[in-house]
């Protein structure tokens, strides 16, 4: 646990997310109040204690190792607060303590993303809400009775917020977010309006001081469309709470004529949470599920029509998904494509074992005649645009969390803050 302000009976305390990235939990006490932003999971600690068949044995194991909040940090807290549902941030939500009130971005989505878990025979079964937790949908833009004010941004879970704090300090938090965003998202626009005298910013930043360098929203956008009009088999990985990307892979495969082929459960159960219209967008037969689905879509054969008039559409899959599946129907006895491709868009840096895992997945995808690209769209801003963050902003202290670097956040604000 780290304390970045302890002013009498105003403290802020960070058992999560202080220089290191993921694993997010913030507390504020103001008095009587005591508020929490976020409950994450720290992965960076999970594969230090946990790997291959040693596996988490439950909740007291996972806070004995520190890889989740410890009770203290929630215990008698005034409510929580989760800015999105990758699990860095959200955690786990069965061993809060009893009574605590917790908001959420989307119960709808919750509700999903706990079905998903629900039935897991490890740790992970404990990611869904007791029944003695009370958990509330978010309401953005307006202040609540505990003087907390939500908006809206972009991210690569949707929806996702970052929060302002107004008590006895003003205090803004930005859980995860990107300044420009592939769908309809303006998170500078947002924040300017609810702009106020900020005393202390927690802002992100992922980004700052990687060697790797995702790419922006333009040059991704022309990269995908570049690809897309290609007449090739095109498959694009996903994150199936990305809501975002699918909706701009959507509209230009529609705009040039492909309809969308969805080749991941996961999607398949989500995507009547994000879309009122299913026009365009068919299920591929050969995921297996059973009818009727959540969704009013038809379905359709990869072997038998996709693979063979590869031009009329895009598939859209999770790759551990779409890669389980051709090699669990062995569907290289089908003849794939010879010019097929998938583009994997993984939105969060790798580290060395997603590295390895990538590889892998690579390899198998290459087996199969398929050729791959990677394409990294960050769900984080540029480190270019934090100027344009502290302009917006304008606070008075800024502590860098959810970084890495945090030394070189903090020179880097100093030289934007002097200038101002």
């Amino acid at each position: 646990m780290k304390t970045i302000v302890d002013e009498g009976s105003f403290k802020i305390e960070i058992y999560g997310g202080y220089n290191e990235i993921g694993g997010n939990c913030i507390v504020i006490k103001d008095g009587d109040k005591k508020i929490v932003f976020d409950n994450g999971l720290r992965f960076n600690v999970l594969k230090k204690y946990f790997r291959g068949d040693i596996r988490p044995l439950g909740a007291r194991e996972l806070r004995k190792v520190k890889a989740i909040p410890p009770i203290k940090a929630l215990s008698d807290a005034t409510a929580i607060y989760i800015s999105h549902f990758h699990l860095d941030h959200l955690g786990l939500l069965n061993p809060l303590p009893e009574g605590v009130k917790v908001y959420v971005p989307s119960l709808e989505i919750l509700k999903v993303i706990e079905d998903w878990y629900a039935r897991s025979p490890s740790w992970l079964s404990q990611i869904p809400h007791s029944s003695l937790t009370e958990v509330k949908e978010i309401t953005p833009y307006k202040q609540d009775e505990n003087g907390v004010i939500a908006i809206p941004v972009s991210h690569s879970a949707y929806p996702a917020f970052s929060f302002i704090y107004q008590g006895s300090k003003t205090v803004f938090y930005s859980g995860d977010f990107r300044v420009k965003s592939p769908y309809e998202i303006d998170t500078i626009l947002n924040l300017q309006s609810v702009s106020t005298n900020i005393d202390i910013a927690l802002i992100e930043g992922t980004n700052i001081g990687n060697v790797e360098t995702p790419i922006s929203v333009d040059e991704f956008k022309s990269i995908i469309n570049r690809m897309l009009i290609q007449g090739s088999l095109i498959t694009i990985s996903i994150d199936k709470l990305d809501f975002e990307l699918f909706s701009f892979v959507y509209n230009t495969s529609k705009l040039l004529g492909r309809k969308i082929v969805i080749a991941s459960p996961k999607l398949v159960d989500i995507l009547p949470k994000w879309l009122n219209s299913f026009e365009n967008i068919v299920v591929a037969t050969e995921i297996g599920m059973e009818k009727p689905l959540t969704a009013p879509l038809d379905d359709i054969s990869l072997t038998e029509e996709v693979f063979k008039d590869p031009s009329n559409y895009v598939v859209i899959q999770e790759l551990t998904d779409f890669l389980e599946m051709l090699r669990r129907r062995q569907l290289w006895d089908e003849n794939l494509p010879s010019d097929a491709i998938t583009i994997l868009t993984t939105p969060e840096p790798l580290e060395e074992e997603s590295e390895i895992y990538e590889s892998l997945l690579a390899k198998w995808l290459n087996l199969l005649g398929v050729q791959v690209y990677r394409v990294r769209l960050s769900g984080h801003y540029h480190p270019y645009e934090l100027k344009e963050i502290i302009n917006t902003l304008k606070p008075k202290r800024v502590e860098p969390i959810h970084t890495n670097h945090p030394g070189l956040m903090k020179s880097l604000v100093s030289s934007i803050q002097q200038k101002l």
